[in-house]
């Protein structure tokens, strides 16, 4: 009597999720290409990027294929929209 002492293969796992380009780090600026907004990267976690605004605020989620790092141009465009934000709302 032969007994095969072979396991059956595991199943397919689901792997870590693809991030096309560049990955970016998190705590690093990055830019959301679809929304044109610039934010702190707080989570890689799942399919998506969750930024946060530089300034604080509400998260939001970001696929891997609309998010880039910022450049020193990117960051200072986003610095006076915001600056532009609070002076058309009244607020300093």
């Amino acid at each position: 009597m032969t007994s095969s002492s072979q396991e059956p293969p595991a199943p397919d796992r689901p792997g870590p999720p693809e991030f096309p380009g560049e990955r970016i780090e998190l705590g690093a600026l990055a830019q959301d290409t679809r929304l044109d907004r610039v934010g702190v990267v707080v989570s890689l976690d799942g399919p998506a990027y969750r930024l946060r605004p530089v300034r604080g605020g509400v998260a939001w989620d970001v696929r891997p294929e609309h998010v880039r790092p910022i450049s020193a141009s990117d960051l200072l465009r986003e610095k006076v929209r915001q600056v532009n934000r609070r002076s058309a709302t009244g607020l300093s």
